[in-house]
């Protein structure tokens, strides 16, 4: 519980921040809009700053909570240089996965806390084209790690998921996501259903 309430908190700043950070700048825009003395380039300096900060203690929070997952699980899980963690519980011995390639996945997403959000049991297969829409920043990575064949365990920090606001559906704002992945499928060619 004490973990959630520095989130919100740390959220809620974030939000204030911007908020001010807006109204600044349309403010002096709109009272003058092509007079910026040094004064208003320093706030918005000190703004931006801020913002970058609560961004790096978010960041660092997560990565705390995903290690401390994967230790209690006993997880031997590879940490890429973005946030994004991985495991690789069986080898297919297929193909490489490389960028402009369909993959062809059978998933569960769910949240750290076991809450699941999504199944291919219920949403069917999920396809997409590596590099291009259709996934999110996490599971793009991801794929350039995996083969066809391939069943892994990916654990994706919020901002290369849904970020600050979540998906509007299953997925809360600021989660961290935890898949549970099998590629069935990767090609050149388009995968149909």
């Amino acid at each position: 519980m004490q973990i959630k309430r520095r989130y919100i908190l740390a959220g809620l700043i974030l939000l204030v921040t911007l908020a001010i950070a807006g109204g600044i700048v349309l403010m002096n825009y709109h009272s003058n809009p092509k007079s910026y003395d040094l004064e208003e380039i320093e706030k918005k300096t000190n703004v931006e700053d801020n913002l970058k900060q609560v961004n790096q203690f978010l960041a660092e929070k997560d990565q705390e909570r995903i290690r401390s997952f994967v230790k209690r699980r006993g997880w031997q899980m590879e940490q890429t240089g973005s946030g994004l963690w991985y495991m690789i519980n069986k080898q297919g011995g297929g193909p490489p996965i490389r960028e402009g390639m369909y993959v062809k996945l059978r998933y569960e997403i769910r949240l750290l806390d076991g809450t699941l959000c999504y199944s291919s049991d219920s949403t069917g297969a999920k396809i997409f084209r590596v590099g291009h829409e259709g996934a999110t920043r996490g599971l793009q990575e991801a794929m350039h790690f995996l083969h066809q064949g391939d069943h892994a365990r990916i654990i994706v920090p919020p901002h290369m998921a849904h970020g600050l606001v979540g998906d509007g559906e299953r997925i809360p704002a600021r989660a961290i996501l935890f898949y549970d992945v099998a590629v069935l499928e990767a090609s050149r060619q388009k995968i149909r259903d």
